[in-house]
């Protein structure tokens, strides 16, 4: 799967899920920014494991990797395409 529509459908998951709706959330927007904590996460983390069936490993989650969607998105289509 490419890292663009991985991308695309995370944006709609945390604009319809995780952020208030009146939040403009880009895939270059600052997560943390925005409000992204820990509980944010473990949603974002369910939801990939349930659309894309892998779970992002612990060594993978870094400030890097979760700092804004563009690079969560590329990590999830490294990784699925590394299984």
């Amino acid at each position: 799967m490419e890292a663009q529509k991985i991308e695309s459908e995370l944006l709609a998951f945390l604009s319809r899920e995780v952020f208030a709706p009146e939040l403009v959330v880009t895939p270059e927007t600052d997560l943390v920014s925005l409000g992204f904590d820990s509980m944010s996460l473990v949603r974002v983390l369910v939801w990939i494991e349930t659309n894309y069936g892998m779970w992002i490993p612990e060594s993978e989650i870094t400030g890097d990797a979760i700092r804004d969607l563009r690079t969560l998105s590329a990590t999830v289509a490294r990784l699925l395409h590394e299984a």
